[in-house]
């Protein structure tokens, strides 16, 4: 049988696998993007999941900030749908300050033009310790701080990227505000406390942070549920947590899928533009190849990446001890700790082959084998016994059925 995957923006690859071979083919949701996702978000601000609408909820004079994780998609039409609201119940657009995590995310063009001469964005430094203010002491007895924007604003109203639980990196409702928007020190512990990925650490961080957006106050949120190609299934606002627990339906109804047993071969793609070709991507899509991969067998990426390995991903073959790797990452986090993490946990289990537009040398360097062509994916895919198919990997999360 002839079996499809996509990756990139429009590449994709078939395989012609005999069907006692192909265990699963799976990460591909049926569900409809949404064809106006500023539309939509008005929609969702106008009728919220256990709130009043928006502007009922801000007055004139009130100093509003937009949060915008850096992994929400359309993130461009979701600000502009939240000014036009905000703007039209008589927020200035010079109260109105939209708060980014990534350089590439806070360039003034995100903001809609109408107020781009009024309204102020800004990117979160956490090494910039002036720009961080007191919140309060948590139940831990540990200080917290928080960009001082959120802490001075009338209204916060995160925007975030809902996943599927229990996606790589993923810590829930407020897990785009903190310690997204926290300082490096604070970032640091939480990091080496996630990576070990023990069930009480994780419930610990996420104690921590809904603690922290029940002291900041954060009564409203808007969340997307996302889509293939970089697009939108749904635009989710409302109170906090009911917010959450129907988002996570959504997730799981779009990209949660069960294969009946492990495969000697995985291979995953992270399709759409080059915003969701990201070694942070990388990372999600390694992890969710890692569930279905039978032990000593081989996970392929299939990518258009581009972007050039950091400093942490760049250290993972050097560092030959696997658990002092992870010891490293966990005490010095780089913006690329979360994918040397996930390479390190792969690599220790599984041989790892890359399909991207870096160069194959630098692939070779990083302990990974360059697979140059879809033909040599499919010579690949000759060789073992079993595979398994996963679209999307960015989203999808794929468990064995007896899980």
């Amino acid at each position: 049988m002839t079996a499809s995957i996509r990756y990139g923006t429009d590449a994709s690859v078939e395989l012609a696998l005999p069907a006692d071979r192909l265990i699963a083919s799976c990460g591909t949701t049926k569900q409809p993007v949404l064809a106006d996702v500023r539309t939509a978000t008005a929609q969702a601000l106008a009728d919220p999941i256990g709130f009043p609408p928006l502007a009922q909820a801000v007055v004139p004079g009130d100093r509003v900030v937009l949060a915008l994780d850096h992994d929400v998609p359309r993130g461009r039409e979701i600000v502009s749908a939240l000014f036009d609201c905000l703007v039209e119940r008589g927020v200035q657009p010079a109260d109105i300050h939209l708060l980014t995590t990534g350089a590439d995310l806070s360039a003034r063009n995100i903001l809609p033009a109408a107020y781009r001469d009024q309204a102020t964005v800004s990117t979160h430094d956490p090494d910039a310790r002036d720009g961080l203010s007191y919140l309060a002491v948590g139940a831990d007895d540990e200080p917290i701080y928080l960009n001082r924007l959120l802490c001075d604003a009338d209204v916060v109203v995160p925007i975030g990227c809902l996943r599927c639980e229990p996606a790589i990196d993923y810590h829930g409702m407020f897990g785009g505000l903190f310690p997204t928007f926290s300082g490096r020190q604070t970032q640091d512990k939480l990091f080496a406390r996630g990576i070990a990925h023990a069930a009480r650490d994780e419930a610990r961080c996420r104690e921590k942070i809904q603690e922290v957006g029940w002291l900041l106050g954060v009564q409203f949120t808007v969340q997307v549920v996302p889509g293939p190609g970089g697009e939108v299934l749904q635009v989710l606002a409302g109170m906090p947590g009911d917010v959450f627990r129907q988002g996570q339906s959504a997730c799981q109804r779009a990209w949660s899928c069960a294969v009946p047993r492990t495969a000697q071969l995985v291979i995953a793609a992270i399709d759409g533009p080059p915003s969701e070709q990201t070694w942070d991507n990388v990372a999600r899509a390694l992890a969710t190849a890692q569930r279905v991969v039978a032990a000593g067998g081989a996970i392929a990426l299939c990518t258009s990446l581009d972007e050039s390995p950091g400093p942490n991903v760049q250290q993972v073959a050097e560092l030959k001890d696997l658990r002092l790797a992870l010891r490293v990452f966990g005490k010095r986090r780089a913006s690329d700790s979360l994918p040397a993490v996930a390479l390190v946990q792969a690599l220790s289990e599984s041989r790892v082959y890359l399909m991207s537009q870096l160069d194959e040398s630098t692939v070779e360097e990083l302990g990974v084998t360059p697979v140059a062509s879809p033909a040599e994916l499919t010579r690949l895919a000759d060789r073992h016994a079993s595979c398994i198919l996963i679209s999307h990997a960015q989203y999808a999360v794929a468990t064995v059925g007896s899980e």
